[in-house]
């Protein structure tokens, strides 16, 4: 095997010299052009002036089996690492960023989950239904988002149409996976609605080696023997739209998504969720040509909420107590933004402001246990800002600017922290910023080169969470500071797509988890670096053949520690992957057969519990037919050949799971076969 995946990389970095060198001799070795806009892979956004961004849209992800996001975009972005909890309620890292260090938008608004261990990260909360794109920027290249230090991730729902029109898909596959529903959208010239329902459930996966997922959870919070084969989670989503268009020039959007998950289990934790909610709602206005000034003026109000209930009812410890959290955040914020084409350059400039409310009680066999897990946190933010794109000749420049005032304080005493309610109110003046630049050599053929400086608050949980007197926040964190070089090179014509990106990212004051004293785990500031980059390349073949190479690695490294903690190694940081895959599509049918492998994890930050991980080898297979414009089906298998392996490090501990002292590391399922249909009308 030791052999089998030293070829497996090898062969990756030989095929990216292939292909670099390709276009020298391109008229002579491929058939004809190819449309590699229907292949199925990501594509860089054009309209940002930088190469930090890219989207998956609708058309690939029905290809997908989709048992949440954070799978989609680690599946198609080799730069995503999934992190692992469940079978549902994942997330991903991008470039060595994930958890709080990623923002994740619906429709340009904040959503954040509400658990204190994040059980119920913000990715998990949105759904594919009526879902047009994901939209993915990395790098602090984006000043009209506040907080977002690695990068951001936005779902982009479809919008009402005039007419009637709607579609109808049906999921299932192995491990009773079932996933199911549509919408229907319609109006006339003045008014156009949507709504649409979606249901979906799964028993537990089985790793390569046929063990349940139930079998992951550490020994001192098993699951108790009448719930070792719960089902893995059961969910609803349900979205209503409005849209208003009194002129050609105006749109008034209201939208309302709704989700309910019940009895998700989550294995890498002593705590499951017997249910949790969310109510997403955004109104946007949109005006067009206002005037010289204003090409687009836009204006948005959200309010975000997730209602969150953990519970230990399935584990043995439930036979000493059960215990129940309510832990609730609503983030209720807004947006004015201005877009004018000026003769020096194109602006977009605006202001934004959010007010999160988060807070969570614990209660022990349903008597109130500690009323400050989340002491009542609020986080006021403003902020300001203004970016700039200009063509001139050959170049593609950008810049941004923003600065942000953030508060936050607790409600309640802090009294593990030791802090009272009149000294741990913090504020925080953030200024941050980029300029980019791209140098077209030809139409083909591009550099970039970026420098950006991003920032994030802490969380309520990492500043001001009441665990225990043994686990709990620290009122005296700094925000992170993300300083970050990029450099790209792209090449793209009819028959090759090349892209290559490095980075360098300095931290300043990143939050890490620490242990104080033997046995007290809290967080604190520390100075990091994290350095990598990504080859990707699409060749035509011939015949609606082509062939897709790509490979991805950072390193994350300590430039000072935490206590008790000597080691170099920045925690949670994915090792090299790669992947080598042969396309085809033509007249309706298409398919897929990949094979990803990625290194061992050596790299891990072992003083503060993580585990090295093997190497590993997968390979998946997929394939659709479009019998008309109408009715589609996709078939696909995950792991072909059954491997048992884990892609997900951690080293941080749930401040809910008392005596914890490391975290489960859950295996990925086994054998996955998966089919759609899918009836578009």
């Amino acid at each position: 095997m030791r052999v089998l995946t030293r070829m497996t990389s090898i062969g990756c970095l030989l095929f990216f010299f292939f292909a670099a060198s390709i276009h020298a001799t391109a008229d002579m070795a491929f058939a004809g052009p190819v449309q590699l806009e229907t292949v199925v892979v990501s594509a860089p956004e054009e309209d940002e002036g930088d190469d930090t961004g890219e989207t998956i849209d609708s058309k690939i992800m029905k290809t997908l089996k989709i048992v949440d996001l954070a799978e989609t975009l680690s599946d198609e972005l080799m730069e995503a690492a999934l992190i692992r909890k469940s079978m549902y309620g994942n997330e991903v890292s991008l470039r060595g960023f994930g958890k709080s260090n990623l923002r994740v938008l619906l429709d340009g608004s904040i959503v954040e989950g509400a658990c204190g261990g994040r059980k119920d990260p913000s990715l998990s909360l949105l759904s594919t239904l009526a879902l047009e794109k994901l939209v993915v920027r990395e790098g602090p290249f984006d000043v009209t988002e506040p907080g977002a230090l690695g990068g951001s991730i936005d779902a982009v729902t479809r919008r009402p149409e005039k007419g009637f029109h709607g579609e109808i898909n049906a999921k299932g596959g192995r491990f009773d996976y079932i996933n199911t529903g549509g919408y229907l959208t319609g109006g006339n010239n003045m008014i156009q609605g949507l709504g649409g329902y979606n249901f979906s459930q799964s028993g537990q996966y089985k790793d390569g080696d046929g063990n349940p997922l139930s079998s992951f959870a550490l020994p001192e919070f098993a699951y108790k023997p009448e719930y070792v084969d719960m089902k893995a989670f059961k969910k609803q989503d349900a979205i209503v739209e409005l849209q208003l268009t009194p002129t050609e020039s105006q749109t008034l959007l209201v939208s309302q998504v709704m989700s309910k998950g019940q009895d998700i289990m989550s294995p890498r934790f002593g705590w499951d969720i017997k249910e949790e909610k969310a109510y997403l709602t955004n109104v946007e206005y949109v005006l067009g040509d206002a005037g010289r000034l204003s090409e687009q003026l836009k204006l948005q109000f959200y309010r975000n909420r997730v209602e969150h209930y953990p519970t230990t009812q399935y584990r043995i410890t439930s036979d000493v107590a059960t215990m129940n959290n309510d832990v609730i955040s609503t983030i209720t914020g807004g947006k004015v933004e201005n877009e004018s084409r000026m003769s020096f350059a194109r602006i977009t400039y605006g202001m934004d402001a959010y007010k999160q409310y988060w807070f969570g009680d614990v209660y022990n066999n349903g008597v109130l246990a500690n009323g400050n897990l989340i002491p009542g946190v609020n986080t006021v933010q403003t902020g300001i800002y203004v970016k700039a794109e200009k063509d001139q000749d050959e170049w593609f420049l950008g810049a941004g600017l923003r600065g942000d005032r953030f508060e936050t304080q607790a409600d309640e005493a802090l009294k593990f922290s030791s802090k009272s309610t009149d000294t741990n109110r913090n504020t925080d003046y953030l200024p941050t910023g980029y300029a980019t630049a791209r140098y077209y050599f030809d139409n083909d053929m591009h550099l970039f080169g970026g420098i950006g400086h991003s920032i994030r608050i802490p969380t309520a949980v990492e500043r001001y969470i009441q665990g225990s007197p043994t686990f709990f926040g620290n009122p005296d964190l700094k925000p992170t500071r993300n300083t970050e070089l990029d450099l790209g090179f792209g090449l793209t014509n009819k028959r090759l797509r090349f892209q290559a990106k490095a980075f360098y990212s300095d931290l300043k004051n990143y939050i890490y988890q620490e242990e104080r004293t033997t046995g007290t785990v809290s967080w604190t500031n520390i100075d990091a670096h994290i350095f990598g980059g990504d080859v990707k390349a699409l060749v035509d073949i011939a015949y609606g053949f082509s062939v897709e190479g790509a490979l991805a690695c950072q390193r994350g490294q300590k430039d000072s520690y935490p206590s008790y903690n000597d080691d170099d190694n920045l925690a949670e940081i994915p090792p090299l992957k790669t992947k080598l895959a042969l396309h085809y599509e033509q007249s309706g049918l298409f398919g897929l057969l990949e094979w990803i492998y990625s290194n061992r994890y050596s790299h891990a930050d072992t003083d503060a519990g993580e585990k090295e991980l093997p190497s590993w080898n997968v390979v998946n297979v997929r394939a659709g037919y479009a019998f008309n414009q109408y009715l589609s089906l996709n078939v696909g298998i995950d792991n072909l050949f059954n491997e048992t392996y884990a892609v997900a490090n951690s080293y941080e501990l749930d401040p809910l799971t008392p005596g914890a002292t490391h975290v489960a590391i859950v295996n990925e399922p086994g054998r996955f076969y998966y089919a759609s249909l899918s009836f578009t009308f």
